[in-house]
């Protein structure tokens, strides 16, 4: 417990003085994969609580809205893989999303067995009413930091991600 305090309190520390703590550079560049996984589950954390606060989404549920937010239609192979989650849970966040009239299932005349998913104007709604203060939790995070070294993060984000897919 006393590990994770201290890893808490110097988070808090960065958004107080800007400055990273000595803790956070432990283990150098062999501990950059620790770091990036802290960070993934701290920015979880922080997404939950936005999606709470504005709505009864689960965070599966909100990557499958998200993702037909942004390209409709999808199916559950296809939000899996966006999402890079296993497709049991995507299947039982679209059962849970269809069931509250916030997601369509629709036939897929390609394949049958694999039916395509859309938003209904309900779900529409929702993802637009969500958008906002998505925005401005990201805008949040980075209104301190210099567009090339967002671009920089992306192109690091990109190679460590293409790097797991092997």
């Amino acid at each position: 417990m006393a590990g994770r305090q201290s890893a808490a309190n110097d988070v808090a520390r960065i958004s107080e003085d800007g400055k990273i703590p000595p803790s956070f550079h432990l283990g150098g560049l062999p501990y950059f994969g620790y770091r990036l996984a802290v960070t993934a589950k701290l920015f979880d954390r922080k997404f939950v609580e936005i999606l709470k606060a504005h709505s009864t989404l689960t965070l599966p549920q909100w990557r499958c809205v998200a993702q037909l937010g942004l390209a409709e239609p999808g199916t559950v192979r296809s939000l899996a893989e966006g999402a890079v989650v296993d497709r049991a849970e995507v299947s039982r966040a679209l059962a849970r999303l269809v069931a509250q009239g916030i997601v369509a299932r629709g036939d897929n005349a390609g394949d049958q067995r694999s039916p395509q998913f859309t938003l209904t104007g309900e779900g529409r709604a929702l993802f637009a009413s969500l958008r906002k203060p998505v925005s401005e939790f990201i805008g949040s995070l980075i209104t301190q930091v210099a567009e090339s070294d967002i671009e920089a993060a992306d192109r690091v984000l990109w190679t460590v991600s293409k790097g797991c897919q092997d």
